[in-house]
Protein backbone atom coordinates (compact mmCIF):
# COMPACT_ATOMS: atom_id res chain seq x y z
CA UNK A 1 0.00 0.00 0.00
CA UNK A 2 1.15 3.53 -0.70
CA UNK A 3 1.34 6.01 2.17
CA UNK A 4 1.48 9.82 2.30
CA UNK A 5 2.12 12.24 5.13
CA UNK A 6 -0.34 15.16 5.14
CA UNK A 7 0.33 18.39 7.04
CA UNK A 8 -2.36 21.08 7.17
CA UNK A 9 -0.87 24.29 8.53
CA UNK A 10 -0.49 28.05 8.06
CA UNK A 11 2.14 30.79 8.17
CA UNK A 12 2.13 31.31 11.95
CA UNK A 13 3.35 27.73 12.42
CA UNK A 14 6.12 27.87 9.81
CA UNK A 15 8.92 28.07 12.45
CA UNK A 16 7.70 24.65 13.62
CA UNK A 17 7.20 23.35 10.07
CA UNK A 18 10.92 23.69 9.35
CA UNK A 19 11.73 21.20 12.09
CA UNK A 20 8.85 18.92 11.16
CA UNK A 21 10.05 18.59 7.57
CA UNK A 22 13.65 18.11 8.65
CA UNK A 23 12.57 15.24 10.89
CA UNK A 24 10.66 13.60 8.05
CA UNK A 25 13.70 13.77 5.79
CA UNK A 26 15.89 12.35 8.53
CA UNK A 27 13.72 9.60 9.97
CA UNK A 28 10.83 8.69 7.63
CA UNK A 29 11.33 5.86 5.15
CA UNK A 30 9.06 4.18 2.60
CA UNK A 31 6.53 6.97 2.11
CA UNK A 32 5.15 8.13 -1.22
CA UNK A 33 5.07 11.90 -0.62
CA UNK A 34 4.72 14.67 1.92
CA UNK A 35 1.75 16.91 1.15
CA UNK A 36 1.48 20.32 2.77
CA UNK A 37 -1.83 22.19 2.65
CA UNK A 38 -1.98 25.88 3.50
CA UNK A 39 -4.25 28.82 2.70
CA UNK A 40 -3.55 30.22 -0.78
CA UNK A 41 -1.87 33.32 0.61
CA UNK A 42 0.68 31.16 2.49
CA UNK A 43 1.69 28.89 -0.41
CA UNK A 44 4.79 30.86 -1.38
CA UNK A 45 6.08 30.87 2.19
CA UNK A 46 5.58 27.11 2.50
CA UNK A 47 7.35 26.53 -0.80
CA UNK A 48 10.29 28.60 0.43
CA UNK A 49 10.57 26.35 3.49
CA UNK A 50 10.50 23.22 1.32
CA UNK A 51 13.35 24.64 -0.79
CA UNK A 52 15.27 25.63 2.35
CA UNK A 53 14.93 22.19 3.96
CA UNK A 54 15.71 20.38 0.71
CA UNK A 55 15.80 16.62 0.49
CA UNK A 56 15.83 14.04 -2.24
CA UNK A 57 13.91 11.17 -0.66
CA UNK A 58 10.36 12.46 -1.07
CA UNK A 59 8.49 14.94 -3.17
CA UNK A 60 7.24 17.66 -0.82
CA UNK A 61 4.18 19.13 -2.48
CA UNK A 62 2.51 22.36 -1.38
CA UNK A 63 -1.17 22.95 -2.17
CA UNK A 64 -3.32 25.96 -1.37
CA UNK A 65 -6.94 26.20 -0.33
CA UNK A 66 -9.34 29.11 0.01
CA UNK A 67 -9.46 30.25 3.62
CA UNK A 68 -12.76 31.16 5.29
CA UNK A 69 -12.80 34.42 7.24
CA UNK A 70 -13.02 33.91 11.01
CA UNK A 71 -13.25 30.13 10.53
CA UNK A 72 -9.57 29.29 10.16
CA UNK A 73 -9.36 26.36 12.59
CA UNK A 74 -12.62 24.83 11.39
CA UNK A 75 -11.51 25.14 7.77
CA UNK A 76 -8.21 23.51 8.70
CA UNK A 77 -10.20 20.56 10.06
CA UNK A 78 -12.34 20.58 6.94
CA UNK A 79 -9.24 19.92 4.81
CA UNK A 80 -8.45 16.89 6.95
CA UNK A 81 -11.96 15.54 6.39
CA UNK A 82 -11.21 15.73 2.65
CA UNK A 83 -7.71 14.24 2.82
CA UNK A 84 -8.63 11.70 0.15
CA UNK A 85 -8.92 14.61 -2.29
CA UNK A 86 -5.49 15.98 -1.38
CA UNK A 87 -3.75 12.61 -1.64
CA UNK A 88 -4.09 9.56 -3.88
CA UNK A 89 -2.30 7.25 -1.42
CA UNK A 90 -3.97 4.19 0.08
CA UNK A 91 -3.26 5.37 3.61
CA UNK A 92 -2.73 8.91 4.88
CA UNK A 93 -0.95 9.92 8.07
CA UNK A 94 -1.79 13.32 9.58
CA UNK A 95 1.12 15.12 11.22
CA UNK A 96 0.88 18.58 12.74
CA UNK A 97 3.54 21.19 11.99
CA UNK A 98 4.55 21.26 15.67
CA UNK A 99 5.52 17.57 15.64
CA UNK A 100 8.86 15.95 14.87
CA UNK A 101 9.72 12.29 14.45
CA UNK A 102 12.32 11.22 16.99
CA UNK A 103 13.33 7.85 15.51
CA UNK A 104 13.18 5.91 12.26
CA UNK A 105 9.60 5.39 11.10
CA UNK A 106 7.99 3.65 8.13
CA UNK A 107 4.43 2.68 7.18
CA UNK A 108 5.15 -1.04 7.33
CA UNK A 109 6.91 -0.98 10.69
CA UNK A 110 4.89 1.65 12.51
CA UNK A 111 1.51 2.24 10.88
CA UNK A 112 0.46 -1.26 9.81
CA UNK A 113 0.12 -4.71 11.31
CA UNK A 114 1.76 -7.65 9.50
CA UNK A 115 -1.60 -8.44 7.86
CA UNK A 116 -1.96 -4.89 6.54
CA UNK A 117 -4.41 -3.35 9.02
CA UNK A 118 -3.90 0.25 10.13
CA UNK A 119 -2.92 0.65 13.79
CA UNK A 120 -5.40 2.97 15.53
CA UNK A 121 -4.76 3.91 19.15
CA UNK A 122 -7.85 4.61 21.25
CA UNK A 123 -9.09 4.79 24.82
CA UNK A 124 -12.72 4.62 25.92
CA UNK A 125 -14.03 8.02 27.01
CA UNK A 126 -15.22 6.44 30.24
CA UNK A 127 -11.62 5.61 31.06
CA UNK A 128 -9.66 8.61 29.81
CA UNK A 129 -12.12 11.16 31.21
CA UNK A 130 -11.26 9.92 34.69
CA UNK A 131 -7.79 11.41 34.08
CA UNK A 132 -8.75 14.27 31.75
CA UNK A 133 -12.41 15.15 32.17
CA UNK A 134 -12.18 18.03 29.68
CA UNK A 135 -11.96 15.48 26.86
CA UNK A 136 -15.64 14.75 27.29
CA UNK A 137 -16.23 17.80 25.07
CA UNK A 138 -14.94 15.87 22.04
CA UNK A 139 -17.29 12.98 22.72
CA UNK A 140 -20.23 15.33 23.05
CA UNK A 141 -19.68 17.28 19.84
CA UNK A 142 -18.89 14.14 17.82
CA UNK A 143 -21.96 12.30 19.07
CA UNK A 144 -24.10 15.02 17.52
CA UNK A 145 -22.89 14.17 14.01
CA UNK A 146 -22.52 10.39 13.93
CA UNK A 147 -25.43 7.91 13.80
CA UNK A 148 -23.96 5.44 16.31
CA UNK A 149 -22.61 5.66 19.89
CA UNK A 150 -19.28 7.52 20.04
CA UNK A 151 -17.36 5.57 22.65
CA UNK A 152 -13.68 6.24 22.07
CA UNK A 153 -11.16 9.05 22.27
CA UNK A 154 -9.00 8.32 19.22
CA UNK A 155 -6.50 11.21 19.36
CA UNK A 156 -4.00 9.12 21.29
CA UNK A 157 -0.82 9.84 19.37
CA UNK A 158 0.31 11.54 16.20
CA UNK A 159 0.23 10.76 13.38
CA UNK A 160 -3.41 9.79 13.09
CA UNK A 161 -3.55 7.35 10.17
CA UNK A 162 -6.57 6.42 8.05
CA UNK A 163 -7.44 4.46 4.94
CA UNK A 164 -8.54 6.71 2.09
CA UNK A 165 -12.02 5.15 2.07
CA UNK A 166 -12.66 6.35 5.64
CA UNK A 167 -12.99 10.02 4.65
CA UNK A 168 -15.89 9.74 2.17
CA UNK A 169 -17.64 7.29 4.50
CA UNK A 170 -17.34 9.75 7.41
CA UNK A 171 -18.64 12.61 5.28
CA UNK A 172 -21.60 10.50 4.18
CA UNK A 173 -22.47 9.49 7.74
CA UNK A 174 -22.29 13.08 8.97
CA UNK A 175 -24.53 14.41 6.22
CA UNK A 176 -27.02 11.62 6.84
CA UNK A 177 -27.18 12.57 10.53
CA UNK A 178 -27.25 16.38 10.31
CA UNK A 179 -29.22 16.67 7.04
CA UNK A 180 -27.01 19.39 5.59
CA UNK A 181 -23.76 19.39 3.63
CA UNK A 182 -20.71 18.72 5.77
CA UNK A 183 -19.05 22.02 4.81
CA UNK A 184 -22.11 23.93 5.92
CA UNK A 185 -22.17 22.04 9.21
CA UNK A 186 -18.48 22.59 9.93
CA UNK A 187 -18.83 26.32 9.28
CA UNK A 188 -21.75 26.46 11.72
CA UNK A 189 -19.56 25.25 14.57
CA UNK A 190 -17.61 27.24 17.14
CA UNK A 191 -14.19 28.17 15.74
CA UNK A 192 -12.40 29.15 18.95
CA UNK A 193 -11.16 26.59 21.46
CA UNK A 194 -12.86 24.38 22.44
CA UNK A 195 -14.23 23.93 18.95
CA UNK A 196 -17.55 22.13 18.55
CA UNK A 197 -16.27 19.90 15.76
CA UNK A 198 -13.45 17.36 16.12
CA UNK A 199 -12.16 15.81 12.93
CA UNK A 200 -9.95 13.08 14.37
CA UNK A 201 -12.43 11.77 16.93
CA UNK A 202 -14.94 11.67 14.08
CA UNK A 203 -12.66 9.80 11.69
CA UNK A 204 -11.33 7.47 14.39
CA UNK A 205 -14.76 6.38 15.57
CA UNK A 206 -15.97 5.83 12.01
CA UNK A 207 -12.88 3.69 11.40
CA UNK A 208 -13.39 1.52 14.48
CA UNK A 209 -17.17 1.21 14.18
CA UNK A 210 -17.65 0.85 10.43
CA UNK A 211 -14.38 -0.50 9.02
CA UNK A 212 -12.97 -3.09 11.45
CA UNK A 213 -11.57 -5.03 8.50
CA UNK A 214 -9.17 -2.15 7.77
CA UNK A 215 -8.09 -1.20 11.31
CA UNK A 216 -6.39 -2.80 14.28
CA UNK A 217 -7.53 -0.94 17.39
CA UNK A 218 -4.99 -0.77 20.21
CA UNK A 219 -6.55 0.27 23.51
CA UNK A 220 -4.47 2.72 25.51
CA UNK A 221 -4.29 2.62 29.29
CA UNK A 222 -2.14 5.70 29.94
CA UNK A 223 -0.91 8.92 28.32
CA UNK A 224 2.08 7.14 26.79
CA UNK A 225 1.21 6.03 23.22
CA UNK A 226 1.48 2.27 22.75
CA UNK A 227 3.08 1.21 20.49
CA UNK A 228 5.52 4.12 20.54
CA UNK A 229 4.44 6.66 17.92
CA UNK A 230 8.02 8.03 17.62
CA UNK A 231 6.81 11.62 17.75
CA UNK A 232 7.58 14.61 19.95
CA UNK A 233 4.75 17.15 19.88
CA UNK A 234 5.07 20.77 20.95
CA UNK A 235 2.32 23.40 21.21
CA UNK A 236 2.43 25.71 18.21
CA UNK A 237 0.35 28.37 19.94
CA UNK A 238 3.41 29.07 22.08
CA UNK A 239 6.76 30.60 21.12
CA UNK A 240 9.13 27.97 19.73
CA UNK A 241 12.01 29.51 21.71
CA UNK A 242 10.21 29.72 25.07
CA UNK A 243 9.54 26.93 27.63
CA UNK A 244 6.35 24.93 27.31
CA UNK A 245 4.87 22.26 29.58
CA UNK A 246 4.55 19.28 27.25
CA UNK A 247 3.73 15.58 27.40
CA UNK A 248 6.43 13.32 25.95
CA UNK A 249 6.65 9.55 26.38
CA UNK A 250 3.79 9.72 28.88
CA UNK A 251 5.39 12.32 31.16
CA UNK A 252 4.80 16.06 31.43
CA UNK A 253 7.91 18.26 31.59
CA UNK A 254 9.07 21.73 30.63
CA UNK A 255 10.82 21.97 27.26
CA UNK A 256 11.98 24.71 24.95
CA UNK A 257 10.67 23.28 21.65
CA UNK A 258 13.48 24.57 19.41
CA UNK A 259 16.11 23.16 21.76
CA UNK A 260 14.33 19.81 22.07
CA UNK A 261 13.85 19.59 18.31
CA UNK A 262 17.56 20.25 17.76
CA UNK A 263 18.44 17.61 20.35
CA UNK A 264 16.21 14.98 18.75
CA UNK A 265 17.42 15.70 15.24
CA UNK A 266 21.09 15.66 16.28
CA UNK A 267 20.84 12.47 18.36
CA UNK A 268 20.35 10.12 15.46
CA UNK A 269 23.46 8.66 13.83
CA UNK A 270 22.94 8.59 10.04
CA UNK A 271 23.17 5.33 8.15
CA UNK A 272 25.94 4.96 5.59
CA UNK A 273 23.49 5.60 2.76
CA UNK A 274 22.26 8.79 4.40
CA UNK A 275 25.82 9.98 5.03
CA UNK A 276 26.58 9.45 1.36
CA UNK A 277 23.53 11.45 0.34
CA UNK A 278 24.46 14.30 2.68
CA UNK A 279 27.96 14.37 1.20
CA UNK A 280 26.69 14.77 -2.37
Amino acid sequence: MTADILIVTYAKDFPYLRYCLRSILKFAKGFNAVRICVPHEHVEGAQDIVKEVGGKDYPMLVNGYAERADKGMLWHMRQIMYADQWSSADIIGHLDADCVFDAQVSPEADWLTPDGKIILRYEPFGSICKRHDVLERWQSCTQKILPFPVKHETMRGHPEVYHRTTYPLARELIERKVNIRIDEYILSCENTFPQTFCEHVTLGNVALEKQPEKYHGVQQTSDCPTPDNKVFQAWSHGDINQPQDLWYKGKQSSYVPAQKFDELLARYVPTIAEAERMAE
